[in-house]
């Protein structure tokens, strides 16, 4: 995908938050929608769908085209860290995990991949002016230990996701639209039969029911006491439902799984087997993907640069291996500092705005993402635009006026803190993407500006992950002080991002972080059918986590833990005899690969 067509693609974000609400009513069924404002108006709240008739199941199509048999090997960037779903925020463990259990709906795998169409549910019928959801499941789904999916399975498994003492994470994100579980939020109609309950009507609530995340597990499996968090759990009593089943894991090298027999998708999937690989090195996965070792990427992130999956494209046009396709994505990765506000200095927010001020973005941009990366405003022009952020204290370039004035600020709020000449702290990166040098750029800058120091730590995926979570619970101060993470934003909707980065429990929220005045927000935004007045909403909302004028530093960011740096792109790399992919619209789904097959000339 050219630069161009990027661009374009931001251009019409304002459209695709206005109408991506789709609402099947069976799988391969066409969509019922309303959506809402216009291309001026900006941000509406997800359309509000009205209910449709339902229709028949429509078979699987794929054109005469697709081939059965196979071994297909994959690189994942990193290891899993979860095997269950509850409460999962990490992508190497989604990507890992997908592939054994179904969800109740999922994003389609056809060139519409913002459509949603039945998984688990053939279909479903809307009520109560949009907040009643009736699902019917598909009578055929069973277990791969042969006990059939029912009804009990998916309160169950929502039942957990719902429950406000689990951690939301992304398996979640739908509960900020149900009424508790207690009221009704999900309950069982008959075996076949699931009804939710919405505490409004929303066409998001659908959206993130469709993330890979909310996936279905066996309750009689669960009520024995089974750990299905544990690879040995899943494969000593095929847990999944999903097309493959898990074979083997080896921590820190792969996993591998087979076509599960008795899938029941009829003709699903087309893989004998899939091998998944774990290649954290750049160097490694380029030259596995040059020589035919790997055929694609389990997902649309690795450790490339955005010129390093390009020109793999390049160097492999014409290779007697085969050509290796980097498939664009939206640039939907927000790239952050965190900040520990309960450790040390950090507690202070005026130094945490100091460090805001002093972080230079135009530089990070070129070093790490080759300039491709996008104006790094904290809503990602759902809010203000990005022309209009590019303009603000922190984001605007440090060699212009407002530039140095932002360091002198920062300056003065280091000293007024009690910190003049700096302080020491820690910075610590996950061994995965491009961590690590974030960190150290971000290290420098704060050393040069404001006389912070420290050293980086890096650790391994899932050891990142459980240091951050040493300072979520209540009253725990946490491990870590300045750390370098990404958020990939679930589904392009500004729900979505605040759910991820800035509401208590999100998935990069690791001291649960919530000032009143951002719940208000969100929940009042969520609701808005007006386009114009809910980003109007979300300009307020910016106003409080970043200082938005430019001619006065002490107006706006109240308070914030994150400092986003920019937001990248994703690219997916795929062989050129993987057939039937299409690229998903996010980075945070599309990983059952039942619809795809190899065609090796």
């Amino acid at each position: 995908m050219s630069r161009q067509r990027l661009l374009n693609l931001r251009a019409l974000l304002p459209f695709v938050m206005a109408m991506i609400a789709i609402v099947a009513v069976a799988c391969g069924s066409s969509a019922t929608e309303t959506p809402q404002g216009s291309s001026d108006s900006g941000t509406a709240a997800t359309a509000v769908p009205t209910a449709a008739p339902d229709a028949a199941k429509d078979p699987a199509t794929t054109g005469g085209d697709a081939k059965y048999g196979g071994n297909i090997r994959m690189s994942a960037y990193a290891d899993t860290k979860d095997w269950d779903p509850l409460g999962s925020s990490s992508l190497s463990s989604i990507q890992a995990y997908s592939q054994l259990y179904n969800q109740l709906v999922q994003f389609d795998t056809g060139p519409d991949t913002s459509k949603v169409v039945g998984d688990l549910a053939d279909s479903w019928e809307i009520s109560n002016g949009g907040s009643t959801f009736t699902f019917h499941l598909n009578k055929d789904a069973k277990w791969q230990d042969g006990v059939d999916v029912t009804a009990a399975d998916v309160v169950n498994a929502f039942s957990r996701y719902m429950n406000p003492d689990n951690s939301m994470g992304r398996s979640g994100l739908f509960r900020n639209y149900t009424v508790p579980v207690a009221e009704g939020g999900v309950k069982e109609i008959d075996a076949d039969t699931i009804e939710m309950n919405l505490s409004f009507a929303s066409g998001a609530f659908i959206n993130f029911l469709a993330l890979d995340y909310a996936k279905i597990l066996p309750k009689h499996l669960l009520d024995k006491g089974v750990d299905l968090n544990q690879a040995e759990g899943i494969i000593d009593n095929k847990s999944g439902s999903g097309p493959y089943m898990l074979d083997s894991y080896q921590r820190g090298n792969g996993y591998a799984v087979s076509k599960n027999p008795n899938y029941f998708k009829e003709g699903k999937p087309y893989f004998d087997s899939i091998e998944h690989f774990i290649i954290t090195d750049t160097g490694t996965l380029i030259a596995q993907f040059k020589a035919g070792s790997v055929d694609m990427m389990n997902g649309g992130f690795s450790n490339l640069s955005p010129t390093e999956y390009m020109q793999l494209d390049e160097d492999t046009k014409g290779s007697s291996n085969g050509h290796v396709i980097a498939n664009e994505m939206p640039g939907s990765r927000n790239w952050g500092l965190m900040m520990n506000r309960k450790n040390g200095p950090l507690q202070d927010p005026k130094v945490r705005k100091a460090i805001y001020l002093a972080i230079d973005r135009d530089q990070m941009n070129n070093l790490l993402e080759d300039g491709t990366g996008d104006v790094p405003c904290a809503l990602w022009g759902m809010g203000y635009s990005l022309e209009e952020c590019a303009t603000f204290p922190g984001i605007r370039t440090k060699n212009s006026e407002g530039g140095k004035a932002d360091l002198a600020y920062a300056k003065q709020l280091m000293a007024e803190a009690g910190y003049p000449d700096g302080f020491e702290s820690s910075f610590d990166a996950r061994q995965v993407g491009n961590y690590p040098d974030v960190c150290s750029v971000a290290k420098q800058q704060l050393e040069d500006a404001l006389g912070i120091t420290g050293e980086i730590t890096t650790h391994e995926s899932a050891a990142g992950y459980q240091l951050y979570g040493t300072a979520r619970p209540e009253g725990a101060i946490g491990d870590w002080q300045l750390a370098c993470q990404g958020e990939g934003m679930t589904v392009l909707d500004p729900d979505a991002l605040l759910g991820g980065v800035y509401l208590k429990g999100a998935t990069r929220n690791y001291t649960d972080w919530e000032p009143q005045v951002v719940r208000d927000a969100f929940e009042a935004q969520k609701v808005e059918q007006d386009a114009s007045t809910r980003r109007q909403m979300l300009k307020d909302l910016e106003d409080f986590l970043i200082p938005t004028n430019p001619d006065d530093n002490t107006q706006g960011f109240s308070d914030n833990h994150w400092v986003t740096l920019y937001w990248g792109k994703f690219f997916w790399l795929t062989h050129e005899d993987v057939k039937g992919f299409n690229a998903p619209a996010t980075v945070q789904y599309s990983f059952k690969h039942e619809d795809i097959w190899l065609d090796r000339n």
